[in-house]
Formats: structure tokens, sequence, C-alpha cells
């Protein structure tokens, strides 16, 4: 059913297996490590448990207010040659990311990775603002996103990304607009911005 699919797609790439509730995992304030990539919440989060993304490994999803009205999505280390989502779908031929690729092929990369996971006339994703933001010690981009879903509201978006060692860092803050984008926007504006490349152990 076209209203299931839509509500599946719009928690993110959640795959919801039968269950009417989630489990959380409560992210306390303070330095979190996301696989190598280290960010900075100012207040708490509640994290989806791992099973439920269909995304890549070492990806987390947290949100605030449930996963149909707001999320951030950290995907740490896309290797060269790899797509930003992992899906079961195989019509879906998610574009596959290039370490060599320029800023605006990083906006269009993300552009057209969520129009294909939520499906071919299913969605419109625009980007816009693309501007760049320095993620420590690594250069990288912000951009704007705005999303219509069929038989949903509408969405907003913030993203920040970067390459290191020939691997994309993507972080996305999606949520429902109006009210529930603006309402954490502040805040995920520095974390996002503030998001490096976790020291390496020892």
């Amino acid at each position: 059913m076209r209203i299931r699919r839509n509500a599946t797609l719009l928690a993110v790439l959640l795959v919801v297996s039968g269950c009417a509730s989630i489990s959380y995992t409560l992210v306390a304030p303070g330095t979190v490590n996301v696989g190598d990539l280290q960010v900075s919440a100012a207040q708490s989060w509640n994290k989806a448990p791992a099973g439920t993304t269909a995304s890549r490994k070492d990806t987390q999803v947290w949100t605030r207010d449930g996963l149909l009205l707001d999320r951030l999505i950290m995907i740490p280390a896309v290797p060269d040659g790899e797509p930003v989502f992992r899906t079961n779908d195989k019509e879906a031929a998610l574009p596959p990311f290039r370490a060599d690729m320029l800023p605006n092929e990083i906006e269009e990369l993300t552009e057209s990775s969520i129009t294909k996971l939520f499906g071919e006339g299913e969605a419109s994703v625009e980007t816009s603002n693309l501007r760049p933001q320095r993620f420590g010690d690594d250069r990288g981009v912000l951009f704007n996103m705005h999303i219509k879903v069929t038989d949903s509201p509408d969405y907003k978006g913030l993203a920040g990304a970067f390459i290191a060692d020939g691997k994309l860092y993507l972080m996305m803050y999606i949520a429902a607009d109006p009210y529930y984008f603006d309402k954490n926007l502040a805040e995920v504006e520095t974390l996002i911005a503030g998001a490096r490349r976790a020291p390496a152990a020892g």
C-alpha cells in the first residue's frame, strides 16, 4: 500500500519489522563517537536500534519527537564505489559514492540517493544553498534539503558532508515542516558543523 510505504520511508530508511514500537537508547549530552565520526550533543537524544535502519554499518539514527517527525542520520566512512544507503530493493539502483567527487556532486549524490530510496515518483527532493564548512581538519560542505512526499507532510533538511582518506562522512537532519524542523535546527546546526573524525585510538 502506498500509505504504508510512505510511512516507512518517512522514517528515513527505517525498516520497521512489524513492531508497533521501537526500543530507543538514550544518548546523553556530551561527546559521542559514531563509528570513527565524532559529534557533540548539547542535549539528550533517542537513538533508534541498529536493526531498524536500512543504512550502512555504524550508521546511527537519533530522534527527539519520533522518527516520523524528526531524525538525525549520521553515516560514517562510506568507501569509494559504494552507495550511501543499503537496501534489499534491487530496483532502487542507488548511485555510488566516488572519492574524487566535487562538492556539488556530493550534494547531487545525497539528493539522488534519498529520491531513489523513497521511490521514483513517490517523492521529490531538492537541495540548495551549498556552502563550504570545515569539519575539524577536513574541508566539507553544508546544504539544505526540501522533501515532498506523496500523501505526507513536507520535510526540510540540513546536511553536512566531507571526504577524508577516500571515504564519505554524511550527516542529515530531516524533520517535518512546519514546526519540527525549526524546533531543533539551531542545536543540530551546531552539532553537524562541529562534527569531525574521531582521534585514532592509542
